[in-house]
């Protein structure tokens, strides 16, 4: 049996084995290498400032935002090894603060620069390892203004650093907004509900976002990247027991603004899985709960967004069911918002806990957990065994939120394809583990991976973030 896989973003836990080896003194001296040429460190100070002054960003509901002590900026630039690397400004002073909060001095250290472009990415923890951008932050986020406004309010400015040996000057960047603020007010009916909203999701079809907090009479912040009025947004909110959705057409979200938005949303169905007298497939906005009692494939419809709530599909012989069907089956791209504890299993020998057709896209966000379980050489996320043409083949699965266990059965990954043979593999799409999951831990089964193929059988491309 292959490793099982943990992720665990809050607080990661790496372990080096290091092998020693001795070397006699009989050793051929030729074999003996030199010494890399040692890098060299640059410490450089330069000027930031924020595009068209301090109503750039947002900290204050007016949308005024000041430099604060203690904030660091990214600078991202090129080595002599070619690479795009990242170094963190030191932490800023009030000393390096002036015109009234608006500009403010950074000073950051460069190892083996080379002149050339260089991007300042702030706050700095919106900058991934590699220099791109870290918009996976943004996939969870709490609601408030003040974590909003210090953390996700990302801005960015270009420019050339010129030099060469160890002279090297950095420029001074104007920083621009690149996100949408949004201040949501929920509504059900005309009667405003968002003290008692303690989720809430918006798809625009390609990245989806989730804010988790405690009920509160506070409005709900997000920032999302800027949306364009050709697409439509998906809202799914939830209290503690409904839960209510709307799509919006032709509206526009721009970098650099705040948009109050008061949403007057329809209550989804609250769906008690003990009372099904026969198959359901769950529509935009439906709350699943309770345990299943008879034998009924459950499915999701195409681009619905689903909230779990302590739901109990198949996982145990309390009621021993069976069925030529997924635990879930999604129809086409779906969205699973996990809440409270879950746990979902194949009802039978080949099929998977939780399966998204090829060509389609599973997103599971939340701030819950879930147990999917596959059956005989079925993944517990993904497809499963390849003699069965209805779950051979599975999408891309994107896992963004909450606490993710995923058992594979025999052959089959924990996350990913099912068994196969040579002639006849299972195949799984793209797989992306985002940094703002709370925590994954897929266990596969013999001969599998513990996150993409199973055993004779194939997977896209498998993205494991970065956790901050």
């Amino acid at each position: 049996m292959k490793t099982p896989f943990r992720l665990f973003s809050m607080a990661a836990l790496l372990f080096v084995g290091t092998i020693v080896t001795g070397c006699s003194s009989e050793d051929d001296s030729t074999n003996q290498t030199t010494d890399p040429k040692p890098s060299k460190s640059i410490t450089l100070t330069t000027t930031v400032s924020r595009e068209g002054g301090a109503d750039t960003r947002a900290l204050t509901e007016g949308g005024v935002k000041t430099f604060a002590v203690g904030e660091q900026i990214a600078v991202v630039y090129t080595n002599t090894s070619s690479q795009r690397v990242v170094a963190v400004s030191n932490a800023l002073t009030a000393d390096d603060i002036t015109n009234n909060g608006k500009d403010a001095k950074i000073t950051v250290t460069l190892t083996d620069p080379v002149a050339g472009s260089v991007d300042y990415i702030y706050p700095a923890n919106m900058a991934n390892s590699d220099g791109t951008t870290n918009y996976s932050a943004l996939s969870m986020q709490d609601g408030t203004w003040a974590t909003l406004s210090t953390k996700l309010d990302y801005a960015k400015g270009s420019g050339e650093m010129t030099g060469s040996g160890s002279q090297f000057t950095l420029p001074s960047i104007a920083l621009a907004n690149q996100l949408a603020i949004c201040k949501f007010k929920v509504k059900n009916s005309g009667s405003e509900i968002t003290s008692s909203i303690t989720g809430l999701t918006v798809s625009d079809g390609i990245n989806t976002y989730t804010v988790s907090r405690p009920a509160s009479d506070n409005p709900i912040y997000m920032a999302i990247q800027p949306v364009s009025s050709d697409k439509t947004l998906s809202f799914v909110a939830n209290n503690a027991s409904n839960s209510y959705y709307k799509n919006v057409t032709n509206l526009t979200l721009a970098a650099n603004n705040i948009y109050p938005l008061n949403v007057t949303m329809t209550p989804g169905q609250s769906k008690d899985l003990a009372t099904l007298d026969a198959d359901y497939e769950a529509q935009n906005g439906d709350m699943l709960t309770g345990k299943l009692a008879a034998n009924r494939m459950i499915s999701i419809a195409a681009g619905a967004t689903v909230t779990l709530n302590a739901v109990s599909i198949n996982y145990d012989d309390t009621p021993a069911l069976s069925g030529s069907f997924a635990g879930i089956t999604c129809q086409g791209n779906a969205t699973i918002i996990v809440s409270g504890t879950n746990y979902v299993k194949g009802f039978s020998s080949g099929y998977p806990g939780i399966f998204v057709p090829s060509g389609s896209t599973l997103t599971i966000t939340g701030d819950g957990t879930l147990f999917a379980l596959g059956h005989e050489n079925a993944a517990g996320i993904g497809s499963g065994r390849s003699d069965i043409d209805a779950v051979k083949n599975c999408g891309n699965i994107v896992i963004q939120g909450g606490t993710i266990w995923s058992t594979g059965g025999t052959g089959a990954a924990g996350i990913g394809s099912g068994a196969g043979a040579d002639e006849n593999p299972s195949s799984c799409g793209n797989i992306t583990i985002k940094s703002s999951v709370t925590q994954v831990d897929a266990t596969p089964g013999s001969g599998a991976e513990s996150i993409g193929p199973g055993d004779h059988s194939t997977c896209g491309t498998v993205t494991i973030e970065d956790t901050h």
